[in-house]
């Protein structure tokens, strides 16, 4: 113990005194009382977010969402619909003749472009900037299948036309 004692009396000794410095010593720091002006930056930036919030909601409340119609399905289940028989009394005779000159043309495919198809689970197209899914109709054709680069197409009267992307 003597030893320590020894060292700690050297080290006291040879430690030279520290002359005070010529700077004033430090005041401490006093707190600022709040001003009204503080608030003011939270309270507009509130009042800001609130107003955006309302316009969001007004602009959100006149957008009506596009209702995509889904075709019907068809089940073998499902009795086809009776014929309906219109009796000779309800016919008029008309002035027309009854055969004519002109011919029907039918619906062509080479109008129609093929902009995107989507494919998978649930496929779908877009074409002539419409959506369509398999049974929508579109140009006077029904869509038939949709696949990976193209869909097929069913015209009035049972034929099929493929339009393909990119054509």
């Amino acid at each position: 113990m003597s030893l320590i004692n020894d060292a700690l009396k050297q080290a006291r000794q040879s430690q030279q005194p520290n002359p005070p410095s010529g700077q004033p010593p430090l005041r401490p720091v006093e707190p600022v009382p709040h001003r009204v002006v503080d608030w003011f930056l939270p309270l507009a930036v509130v009042a800001l977010a609130g107003v955006a919030a309302f316009f969001i909601g007004l602009a959100l409340a006149r957008h009506k969402p596009a209702t995509v119609a889904k075709a019907p399905e068809l089940s073998a289940a499902r009795p086809a619909m009776p014929a309906t028989v219109v009796p000779p009394s309800a016919v008029r005779a008309t002035n027309a003749s009854a055969a004519s000159n002109t011919v029907a043309a039918a619906p062509s495919v080479s109008g129609m472009k093929l902009q995107g198809v989507v494919y998978g689970e649930k496929s779908w197209a877009i074409v002539d900037g419409k959506t369509v899914y398999v049974g929508d109709s579109v140009g006077g054709f029904r869509v038939k299948a949709i696949s990976e680069n193209g869909i097929t197409l069913e015209s009035p009267d049972g034929s099929d036309q493929k339009l393909g992307l990119g054509e």
